[in-house]
């Protein structure tokens, strides 16, 4: 690797104003020197736009039609430059360091295709920060033959945590841009998995970025309502995985069954969605299929007794 590569920040913004110019004077106050700021916004109808107005040509805007969180990632991929990107939400922001701290890390093994930080969560309002836990694995790890068979280890950080090569996002993205829920959590999850099937990483324990929890994303640290739109971003997650990398197939199925589990749980499947899911039932082998129904049943479940000891 160069001895001070060129760094992409991609910013993906929609309708996030309020909150883009921290998010983008972070990225710029980096004390590593050598980066690009992409700022992709999505079909913004806020005042998104007169925010980036004021940025000039410090920024590199990318500002598209509407599209999803998928379809501003395969654009800000596309006209990036950079060997190693960085991922932002308009949301979030970096601590100042992150960068520099990215790239000695990237620097120091050649093997690792991706590099996951914590995120650290406080809330918009007080600026209180969330409770911390100091206790989990870091360095190196290779999980290919973990997530070959079907299982995957927990990944603690959101999208503004993840950092790549660009060889390895290369054989990521472009994501398929079906993966369009409001809450993101799929388009995350989707770079996160197929990672770990192609090649070794390292996560990162020490915070190098802070994640904004506020109206439109309190999801995050919700648990008892938020079933609904976690079931249709796994059915959706699960059915692209599997469909894009054949190493996932088993570990996307059990994705998908896990969303089906929560939508049957919670009124089931509307017609679009139904349709969907029995597309993909259908396109599984004998064995896989009567997996997936066992695993969504008992997926199903497991929500109805939780949902029914929340009531109670």
């Amino acid at each position: 690797m160069h001895e001070a590569p060129l760094v992409s920040i991609l910013v993906n913004n929609y309708n996030y104003g309020r909150f883009l110019s921290e998010a983008i004077d972070s990225a710029l106050a980096q004390t590593y020197a050598n980066i690009e700021v992409v700022v992709v916004d999505d079909g913004s109808t806020d005042n998104s736009a007169e925010v980036l107005a004021t940025y000039g040509d410090r920024i590199r805007l990318v500002a598209k039609e509407n599209g999803g969180q998928s379809s501003a990632f395969n654009a800000g991929f596309q006209v990036s430059r950079g060997p190693l990107i960085c991922f932002l939400d308009s949301d979030d922001i970096f601590e100042p360091h992150k960068v520099a701290r990215i790239v000695e890390i990237f620097a120091g093994d050649s093997e690792i295709g991706w590099c996951f930080d914590r995120a650290r969560h406080f809330e918009d309002t007080t600026k209180e920060w969330f409770p911390w836990t100091a206790n989990v694995h870091k360095g190196k790890i290779d999980a290919r033959g973990i997530v070959a068979n079907g299982h995957a280890p927990y990944v603690f950080t959101s999208t503004s945590g993840l950092s790549f090569r660009r060889e390895t996002l290369g054989h990521i993205l472009p994501m398929p841009e079906t993966l369009r829920i409001k809450s993101g959590i799929s388009s995350d999850n989707y770079l996160k998995f197929a990672a770990y099937s192609l090649s070794s990483g390292w996560l990162v324990s020490e915070p190098l970025t802070l994640q904004r929890i506020h109206r439109s994303n309190a999801y995050t640290r919700r648990v008892s309502d938020k079933a609904r739109i976690v079931g249709l971003s796994d059915i959706l997650l699960g059915m692209c995985l599997s469909r894009e990398f054949r190493i996932l197939q088993h570990l996307g199925t059990k994705i998908f069954a896990h969303g089906l589990g929560k939508l049957w749980a919670t009124g089931g499947l509307e017609l679009e969605h139904r349709e969907i899911a029995g597309t993909f039932l259908k396109s599984l082998s004998p064995q896989l299929r009567i997996e997936a129904i066992l695993r969504a049943m008992w997926w199903g479940a497991s929500e109805k007794f939780r949902r029914q000891s929340w009531d109670h």
